[in-house]
């Protein structure tokens, strides 16, 4: 390019690309005037007459032609209430946004279309494309679609420039062809652009309006006023790249700091270093192990990483699932049972009288000034910085603007607002001159030294998300742009970064779950077989101390009746030696996770509390609905589709319990503690229901599977210390169960413990894998490290 006109302008793709063609070429030269392809649109196109809309205007109107588009509903499964409609709308504008770019009608996608498995619903678009068009200049609006055919250019911004220079790095849809020709009369225009086998639609576009031939495998100056060419250059082929194989994903971090280091020995300047992500998540593990600051990150860093995002969006689950929530000081250590979203809101020692209030109003209608005062409350948890700040207000802006429209609940509104703030990526600033980027922002960069880790089939090229409403097939017949395009697009874009550079190292993943990019092998590579994968572990030092992970079972003497002995002990001990060595010797706290494993157990327990409060009151009849009133005062706490399936249960619950109280038997205690001697053992415990009749009866509710050959029922005999029966009552199954064991089981196994623990016991694992599976101690008695 030449610049030393003053009379010029210089188009390029990104902001970046524009900071880094003034440090290059005018350092001691007046500036040339340069702006993105975004804002050299933005200022030539006008549309007399009409405003632009804004994202909310046009979101409002077409929903109110797809209420009016009868079949949008039935036929395109496209919700037409308003949130429903907010998620699925993306589809709608992107399709007739599309259209119009390319200027193909829904009619020639009916033609396209050999089976017409297409035509009804292509109608329907037709309807509702028709209708949005027309509410839309109604209103006196335009937006990105409909400026396809309303557009003027602005011929006196044009008129400033004597020479327009354009560089082209991806696909340009027909419109934009049709404005750069409108643009080519006005003023001398020069486009730039490389052609590969990877970007043959862009180069079939540019013979068509030029009736040129263009070879493949040249960089190209074309004046596109003259349609002549200016100059063409043999794109050079790189053959100084370097390929890394590794079985473990991390250890590419160690990989690209190696390289860095390199590049550097070789002359290569920090600042013409760059690092490629294909997988953009992946900066995450680069960062945490960049310790020195080495690298800067282009990608920015999503606002969900952020303490206020972190927060609202647990309170959104913590509503949206009724939580029970309770501030507590010492939650951790204190809550019985522990869960994430309580943990989340403690942490942030959020207030439990907002959360309320919150609570009581969160299906309730709700104006912008009252979303915004409670946002406020919530906010005021957590610092903010300045840029996430202004992001908010820049949100809750748009927010106010939709409110002024539609008429929503709370729950609504707050998740408008996050899903918003989910695509929102806040500025990376610092680090060293080494660039980390995705692969969008390395688009005409020219670097000497490249890296790009992760060159899996899965990422190179990323596999193109399925397009809403047509096949791959009708869209190549219509001129769309197909998967393949999309696809070949990416492949251009590496192709280009590894072509400009003068030293090129990738690396891969191999494992069951990942193999080298095919793409690779369009290239000329050797493989790196420097360092091991051992070498560049140890330099991460992610080996550190080797642990002992050899299991060991602890033998020693232990009191085993030296205190009063429940059941749940005993039981502990028969079910597994060594997690009663962690219990009750070592005394060490129970695992406790943030899962839905201990769901039956909470429900088990809500169950309990329930029959308590109702068979206190309630001693020879079952009444379903006033036992309901009870347990809807713990709803809350449980898994609704658990609580349902239990009251499902009820009607046959209440049917067993009224036989049985008919037979003569009532409730005398619910929830008994006991104390008693056995086999000369102090013995303790809690029955869960003493029924008298014919006979005495020990009654345990059980909401899970029952072990007939449990001890339970003859140690509750043994504990209430006169003659009696026990039973399990299965609330699954309703119905009454005895056990297979006695009393007499139960005092020989006494007698048989007091002769074991006369020496030194040890402690082993159990053998049964079930038992294991849900233990508390099983992450460190195993040695499982994760």
């Amino acid at each position: 390019m030449n610049y030393t006109q003053n009379r010029e302008l210089y188009v390029l793709s990104s902001s970046r690309n524009i900071r880094d063609f003034l440090e290059q070429n005018c350092t001691n030269s007046l500036l040339p005037k340069v702006i993105t392809i975004f804002e050299f649109n933005q200022t030539i196109l006008l549309v007399n007459g009409l405003k632009k809309a804004t994202d909310t205007t046009r979101l409002l109107i077409m929903q109110e032609a797809a209420k009016a588009t009868k079949a949008v509903s039935s036929e395109l499964n496209i919700s037409t209430e308003f949130f429903a409609f907010l998620k699925n709308s993306s589809y709608l504008f992107s399709f007739f946004q599309e259209l119009e770019r390319e200027f193909v009608s829904i009619d020639t996608l009916k033609n396209s279309d050999t089976y017409a498995n297409y035509d009804e619903h292509l109608d329907i678009l037709q309807e509702l494309k028709n209708l949005y068009f027309k509410l839309l200049e109604e209103h006196g609006f335009y937006d990105d679609i409909t400026i396809c055919t309303k557009f003027s250019i602005n011929e006196s911004y044009i008129k400033q420039f004597d020479k327009i220079h354009l560089k082209i790095d991806g696909m340009l849809s027909k419109f934009d062809w049709k404005v750069l020709q409108e643009v080519a009369k006005i003023s001398d225009l020069n486009i730039y652009f490389n052609s590969s086998k990877y970007n043959q639609k862009l180069i079939n576009a540019i013979e068509n309006i030029t009736n040129l031939e263009l070879k493949t495998g040249f960089e190209y100056t074309l004046n596109l006023s003259q349609n002549k060419i200016i100059a063409q250059t043999k794109t050079p082929k790189n053959s100084k790249i370097k390929l890394k194989e590794f079985s473990i994903r991390s250890l590419q971090c160690a990989y690209i700091f190696d390289e860095i280091s390199n590049f550097i020995r070789s002359g290569i300047e920090p600042k013409n270093i760059a690092v490629i992500l294909p997988d953009e998540d992946f900066y995450r593990v680069l960062k945490a192990l960049d310790e020195r600051d080495m690298l800067n990150y282009a990608m920015g860093e999503s606002l969900t990483y952020q303490n206020i995002f972190i927060l609202c969006d647990s309170l959104k689950q913590a509503l949206d699932s009724n939580l029970m929530y309770k501030k507590m000081e010492n939650y951790l250590e204190l809550a019985k049972d522990l869960d994430q979203l309580s943990s989340t809101l403690n942490f942030f020692k959020f207030d439990d009288e907002l959360y309320k209030n919150l609570n009581l109003m969160y299906r309730s209608n709700c104006t912008f000034e009252r979303f915004y005062e409670l946002f406020d409350l919530i906010k005021s948890h957590v610092q903010i910085s300045n840029e996430v700040g202004q992001i908010l207000e820049n949100e809750l802006f748009v927010l106010k603007q939709l409110l002024s429209s539609v008429n929503l609940d709370f729950a609504t509104v707050f998740e408008i607002f996050l899903m918003k703030l989910k695509d929102i990526k806040l500025s990376m600033v610092g680090g060293g001159e080494v660039t980390v980027m995705g692969l969008l922002e390395s688009r005409s960069k020219n670097y000497e030294g490249v890296i790009i880790v992760d060159f899996n089939d899965n990422f190179v090229p990323r596999k193109s998300q399925k397009e809403m409403f047509l096949s791959s097939v009708i869209r190549k017949k219509s001129g769309l742009i197909s998967h393949q395009d999309r696809e070949n697009l990416q492949r251009f874009y590496y192709e280009s970064l590894i072509n400009r550079a003068k030293q090129v190292s990738i690396s891969y993943t191999k494992n069951e779950e990942s193999l080298l990019s095919r793409f690779a092998m369009d290239f000329a590579y050797e493989n790196d077989l420097t360092h091991s994968q051992n070498d560049y572990q140890e330099a991460l030092n992610l080996d550190g101390i080797e642990p002992n992970l050899k299991p060991e079972d602890p033998v020693c003497k232990h009191d085993f009746f030296g205190s009063s002995l429940s059941f749940s002990r005993l039981n502990t001990y028969l079910a597994c030696k060594k997690k009663y060595y962690y219990k009750y010797i070592l005394k060490l706290k129970e695992y406790r996770n943030f899962t839905q494993e201990s769901t039956s157990n909470e429900l088990g327990s809500t169950i309990h509390a329930a029959l308590q409060l109702y068979f206190t009151t309630h001693k020879d009849s079952f009444n379903k609905n006033e036992f309901l009133s009870i347990l809807n005062k713990f709803k809350n706490q449980q898994n609704l589709l658990d609580m349902s399936v239990f009251e499902l249960r009820l009607d046959k619950f209440a049917e067993v319990q009224n036989s049985y109280f008919k037979l003569g038997y009532k409730v005398a205690e619910c929830e008994k503690e006991l104390n008693n001697e056995f086999c000369g053992v102090k013995i303790e415990g809690v029955i869960d229901r003493i029924d008298i009749g014919e006979e005495i009866r020990l009654i345990d509710y059980k909401s899970g599977k029952i072990d007939e050959s449990s001890l339970q029922l003859a140690f509750y005999q043994a504990l209430y210390g006169v003659e009696c029966e026990g039973y399990f009552y299965s609330i699954k199954e309703n119905e009454f169960i005895s056990s297979k064991k006695t009393i007499e089981d139960l005092r020989s196994l006494i007698e048989s413990l007091k002769d074991e623990f006369t020496q030194e016991v040890c402690f082993e694992r159990t053998n049964k894998s079930e038992t294991c599976k849900y233990c508390d101690y099983a992450l460190f008695c195993k040695k499982e490290l994760k």
